[in-house]
């Protein structure tokens, strides 16, 4: 049986003749003194290996005769560390539980990998990452070294990362399924966080509720810092101080997502705190769900986030220019980018692994020459048009300045279509005031693995 790590691995090597793919794990990250912060696993690792430790090495090579040998490195088992930091898989069971060919322990990486790297001419790793530089040159030096070895030896070094992201561009039905569940829990925050809003509840409060909520279930916590941003800190694309008091007559915008299985979601709601919409809030609200409708309109396989993110611009900026707030034809607010003034982002970005997925726009097409990624059925992304419009702006009307909204779902392209994930998250106006007027514990009793008190 081939499983996903070994399709991926071998699909990763299917594209190059020969060679060898360097890929490390993540390291823990000092917090303060002799703390960490909790251990997140590098993207690029899981994804290839599914391996869950730090301090672990991935090496994939492929021989001049197209066999593949897979080689991992781990930390030593070590009882006495191991009491104070939790149990290792240790070389032997990594070698029956990962279906490498060869493990070691990671303390002899300098005396091992010039061995396997032997017979090797091409190396790809991450150029940005120092310390596989450093392990690069030092396993090349020694292998310069040794004069009477005849193999090939490492002498075009290669970005690896491009190669590797376009791997992730298409999902398999197990990284659905894990983003199908974060959205599952999205939406049982988000109604939740809808619910106890109200004028004089602490962002902070918000904030904590979805942290709570993302770590139920298969939950992992927030796949990234959570945005709970009332008033006019929602004109800030990137706000997380999340300590404000909720006003009355303020909207609310969270921009949240929880992770299963290191697999993101990515979603935003605006709404009142309050819970009814005011005449002009609506009308705001309006414009821009209905560009996210545009957007989704040319979400067809074959177009690309390039052309969704001229139609959603182009229905922002007629919507901007029909309100008086920009001037000239709509060529002429498109040619000079006017409107970015009020939409300074892009509608949507890759989703995965990452909540900003590292895989390419563009796609390299040989003689110099780029074009933008089509979408293809397997594809995730986000669609998040918005309106900010900044407090003291006098070409925007008084009844929509201070007032930032923007609407965000995940979304898979299929045979057909596309299939948003996040459709269940309350939306449209009458939703989201209904919404609004839930009842809290009710929203908590849903969740199967909510503590008994809170039921």
């Amino acid at each position: 049986m081939v499983t996903d790590f070994k399709s991926r691995q071998e699909k990763l090597l299917g594209r190059i003749d020969h060679g060898a793919f360097i890929i490390p794990s993540a390291k823990l990250k000092t917090k303060s003194n002799d703390t960490e912060f909790p251990f997140r696993q590098n993207s690029f690792f899981k994804y290839f290996v599914g391996f869950e430790e730090d301090n672990a090495l991935l090496v994939l090579k492929k021989e001049r005769d197209g066999s593949i040998r897979r080689f991992l490195f781990v930390e030593p088992k070590d009882p006495t560390l191991e009491m104070w930091a939790g149990i290792r898989l240790g070389k032997e069971r990594a070698l029956e539980l990962l279906e490498v060919d060869e493990t070691y322990n990671n303390t002899d990486i300098e005396e091992k990998l010039p061995h396997i790297l032997s017979g090797v001419s091409e190396l790809y790793f991450n150029h940005y990452d120092p310390e596989s530089r450093e392990m690069v040159l030092k396993a090349s030096q020694t292998l310069s070294r040794q004069r009477k070895n005849k193999s090939p030896k490492p002498h075009s070094w290669k970005h690896s990362l491009p190669l590797m992201g376009e791997l992730r561009l298409v999902k398999d039905q197990s990284e659905i399924q894990a983003m199908k569940k974060a959205a599952k829990l999205t939406d049982v925050g988000m109604r939740a966080a809808m619910a106890l809003s109200r004028p004089g509840v602490n962002e902070k409060e918000i904030n904590t509720l979805l942290t709570y909520l993302f770590n139920q279930e298969q939950g992992e916590g927030p796949a990234y810092d959570s945005i709970v941003a009332g008033g006019e800190n929602a004109l800030i694309l990137h706000y997380i101080n999340n300590n404000m008091t909720l006003k009355e007559g303020d909207l609310l915008l969270i921009d949240a997502g929880a992770q299963v299985n290191t697999y993101a979601s990515d979603v935003t709601r605006t709404f009142p705190v309050n819970g009814k919409f005011t005449e002009a809030q609506a009308e705001l609200y309006s414009l821009v769900l209905d560009s996210q409708k545009a957007a989704m309109a040319h979400m067809k396989i074959g177009n690309t986030l390039g052309s969704i993110h001229l139609e959603t611009s182009k229905a922002l900026a007629t919507s901007l220019k029909d309100a008086g707030i920009l001037s000239g034809s709509l060529d002429e607010i498109m040619e000079t980018g006017s409107y970015r003034t009020y939409y300074p982002h892009g509608t949507g970005h890759w989703l995965g692994l990452d909540v900003h997925d590292e895989s390419p726009y563009l796609i390299d097409e040989g003689n110099d020459t780029l074009s933008d990624v089509c979408l293809e059925e397997g594809m995730a992304f986000t669609c998040e048009p918005g309106l900010y419009f900044p407090a003291d702006d006098k070409n925007v009307p008084s009844k929509w300045r201070g007032i930032g909204i923007r609407i965000e779902d995940d979304l898979i392209m299929n045979e057909s279509g596309f299939t948003n994930i996040t459709s269940s998250i309350p939306k449209e106006i009458k939703e989201v005031e209904e919404a609004c007027q839930g009842d809290l514990k009710s929203i908590l009793n849903k969740l199967e693995t909510l503590p008994l008190m809170a039921k």
